[in-house]
């Protein structure tokens, strides 16, 4: 929906508990794994073939094990001053995008606090492309440094995925457009998160689709490739 500067609403996040307790779960799953791991690896080495703890071993187990708890204490008491800072809400208004975090304290990004870019060939808004290691952000410039823009958290304990988070990045772009219009945004950002240039309205029959085709491109791919070791080396590797 298109709206003027009287009539701008404040949009608040919706958070998708499903995403957040997969993400919560695998995250347990792992450190659980890690810790059976960092726990069972040495005990094994030492039991094996029923073998009696040496004298060498057992000052290793007292040395090793108070400083693995010790570590495990340091992580828990980190995870808490961390979990602080945890985002338990995402808005967007008039004034910018804000971040409410469980102490209290609200980061806010503003659009009066943006600058246009003097980077070459980068706008004003643009977007990071997402790697292997990193997940690909908004980012606009203050004080002549890009600033993520984050619509959501995936942190280690401290995940916070909204269900809405395209309607949160097109209600800010339309922000940035009412009240910072010499703010230029890049087509690319419109395009990665499938927001409508004109209404700000995330188009999800567009995602759906553009999915989709790259889901179809990579069976092909690998039919194709399939096909190839099949008729060069003799063996199939899918059937």
């Amino acid at each position: 929906m298109i709206y003027n500067q009287e009539n701008f609403p404040e949009v608040t996040s919706e958070r998708n508990l499903t995403t957040t307790i997969f993400v919560y779960t695998l995250f347990g799953l792992l450190f659980i794994a890690m810790l059976a791991l960092l726990i069972a690896l040495p005990l094994s080495i030492q039991l094996e073939y029923n073998s009696p703890i040496s004298t060498g071993e057992m000052i290793f187990n007292l040395i090793y094990f108070p400083i693995l708890l010790w570590g495990l204490w340091a992580l828990y008491k980190n995870y808490k001053r961390q979990k602080l800072k945890k985002i338990i809400l995402i808005s967007v208004d008039r004034n910018g995008i804000h971040h409410h975090q469980y102490n209290g304290i609200v980061q806010s990004i503003l659009y009066k606090q943006l600058e246009s870019s003097k980077e070459p060939y980068v706008s004003d808004i643009d977007r990071k492309i997402g790697t292997k290691y990193s997940p690909g952000y908004i980012f606009g410039f203050q004080e002549g440094k890009q600033i993520p823009i984050h619509f959501s958290k995936p942190d280690n304990g401290m995940t916070y995925i909204p269900k809405n988070k395209y309607d949160l990045i097109g209600h800010f772009l339309q922000g940035v457009t009412l009240f910072c219009p010499h703010i230029k945004i890049s087509q690319a950002v419109y395009a990665d998160y499938f927001i409508n240039p004109t209404t700000f309205e995330f188009n999800k029959k567009a995602q759906i689709i553009t999915y989709m085709l790259v889901f179809v491109l990579l069976v092909i791919m690998l039919i194709a490739v399939d096909l190839f070791v099949k008729y060069t080396k003799g063996f199939s590797i899918l059937f």
